[in-house]
């Protein structure tokens, strides 16, 4: 059996077209009620994401109107919702097709933002020695570097990339971490449309 290559954000180009939805030829932030539309996809698709997993919404003791509902809803464990792993897969890929279609909606090329997002995501590792395991820092030149000018054993180290993290789990930026610059990224996509 031939696989067909995999081109997820061509195929919904395709089917934003069949639907006739407009697919923008360079970034550009679509119109209100896209926006609209895009966010509500998009949050449905999440939700039954976290259906499938056996999971519910629920608010903070500190919800507060007029605060930031991504601080004051969380996701638990819901005794009442069997995890159902079709769903589970049913809604990661649903997330993607209405991914997709929001960044073919803005005219964006998903894998140049891919790539600096992956690149970003992999600078919050830790670089460590190692040797004596101390965490590395960037010098003027922006090189990884020994902080005691590799202490006892000169230039014989390596680094090592390791996770820290916080109690529930979540990664802990390292210092030598870099953010994504996706506004970079979205102009050099416009360039070419605009020359």
């Amino acid at each position: 059996m031939t696989e067909k290559p995999y081109r997820p954000q061509e195929d919904i180009v395709t089917l934003m077209r069949q639907f006739e939805q407009e697919v923008k030829a360079a970034p550009e932030l679509p119109d209100a009620a896209t926006r609209l539309l895009r966010a509500r996809l998009v949050f449905e698709e999440a939700l039954e994401f976290v259906k499938g997993c056996g999971c519910a919404l629920q608010l903070t003791k500190n919800a507060a109107a007029g605060s930031n509902v991504m601080d004051d809803v969380v996701v638990v464990p819901d005794a009442r919702v069997e995890p159902d792993f079709v769903e589970y897969v049913d809604a990661c890929i649903d997330q993607l097709v209405v991914t997709y279609g929001a960044l073919n909606a803005a005219g964006v090329k998903a894998q140049p933002a891919w790539d600096e997002v992956q690149r970003s995501n992999m600078s919050k590792a830790w670089p460590h020695c190692s040797e004596c395991d101390v965490v590395l820092e960037k010098n003027e030149a922006g090189d990884l570097a020994h902080p005691q000018n590799g202490g006892e054993h000169g230039t014989a180290w390596k680094a090592v990339l390791k996770l820290h993290k916080r109690e529930d789990g979540k990664v802990i930026k390292s210092p030598t971490y870099s953010p994504a610059d996706l506004r970079r990224v979205i102009e050099e996509q416009a360039r070419p449309a605009n020359g």
